[in-house]
């Protein structure tokens, strides 16, 4: 494991077992807001790591574009590749596709 992760599962711990604390506290001292207060930071901390964990990912994209051509996109320039590009390029491929099986299929008749 590494050593990022250990420090994040570490802060995350430190930051639940308060709110533990925080959480037990309200509910001795029977206060109905402090209780919702607490959950609610709870879910709005959770929902914070989520958002956080989930903009850390990088896409993950060929080295090599199928046609074996670079291009701008490949991930040692770091730039994500637009996905609209990719649909244009695949329904441009599926069009020249039916045209040659199209062509084949005039010839063998």
């Amino acid at each position: 494991m590494g050593r990022q992760k250990r420090y994040v599962r570490f802060a995350l711990a430190v930051v639940f077992i308060s709110y533990g604390i925080v959480l037990a506290s309200a509910i001795l001292l029977r206060d109905v807001w402090a209780v919702a207060i607490v959950l609610g930071g709870i879910g709005f901390t959770l929902y914070l790591f989520y958002i956080w964990r989930q903009q850390k990912r990088q896409p993950q994209y060929p080295l090599v574009p199928p046609e074996g051509r670079g291009d701008i996109y490949l991930p040692r320039t770091d730039i994500p590749r637009p996905i609209y590009e990719d649909f244009r390029k695949m329904q441009e491929k599926k069009r020249k596709f039916q045209k040659l099986k199209k062509m084949a299929r005039r010839k063998n008749s």
